[in-house]
């Protein structure tokens, strides 16, 4: 493996994580050549501050089901040790500086993240620390997901709106969220179709989220 293969971050507060969750970055990781795909827990996310999620006990247990299947991936979860809100500058910066130089980061997130990067605390800082990797989420296409970028309240410039796209990975958009799994389970309907079914049991033995 050469020196130019990178270690993809993947943050979020996988509160469960869905199929989308362990379908989709492994898929990215193959298309980039990857020699690793880190999956990071957020403690809180400080966009999530006022709905804290299920505890960091029960989201480690459910992530380390779907990264145990998964080759070339690992669980990190030093946000979950850290207080407060987990901002991704402060785990790039981390990260950055006990990972070999000339091994590149690349930090992956969504293409609802994407179009609003700009409010993400030291954004710059982020992108020449670990340039971005987009996953479609909402936008199945690049031409959707350049019209988003380039909305009145957007401040991107129509060449960082070009970057965003080379960015972006083609694959399939997968639309299931935590939020809509956590709403399925709460209205006492089946979440299996959005679940690994190992996670799907977990969340069944815990009684979490009803």
């Amino acid at each position: 493996m050469t020196g130019t293969a990178p270690i993809i971050l993947f943050g979020g507060t996988f509160d469960p994580p869905t199929r989308a969750h362990a379908e989709l970055p492994p898929q990215a990781a193959v298309l980039l050549e990857a020699r690793k795909l880190l999956y990071i827990p957020a403690a809180v996310s400080p966009h999530k501050m006022e709905d804290p999620p299920a505890s960091g006990h029960h989201r480690r247990a459910m992530l380390e089901l779907v990264v145990d299947g998964i080759d070339g991936a690992e669980l990190c979860d030093i946000e979950l040790d850290r207080d407060g809100p987990s901002y991704s500058i402060d785990t790039v910066k981390h990260l950055r500086g006990t990972i070999e130089s000339d091994i590149p980061l690349r930090l992956m997130i969504g293409d609802d993240q994407a179009v609003h990067f700009h409010q993400w605390k030291d954004w710059s800082s982020i992108i020449e620390l670990a340039e971005p990797i987009v996953l479609p989420r909402l936008w199945p296409n690049p031409e959707e997901f350049a019209h988003a970028l380039s909305s009145d309240d957007r401040p991107w410039s129509q060449e960082q709106i070009e970057q965003w796209l080379a960015w972006r990975v083609d694959l399939p958009c997968m639309e299931i969220s935590s939020d809509d799994v956590r709403a399925i389970i709460a209205d006492g309907r089946d979440p299996r179709d959005e679940l690994q079914p190992d996670v799907y049991e977990y969340i069944k033995q815990q009684g979490l989220y009803r």
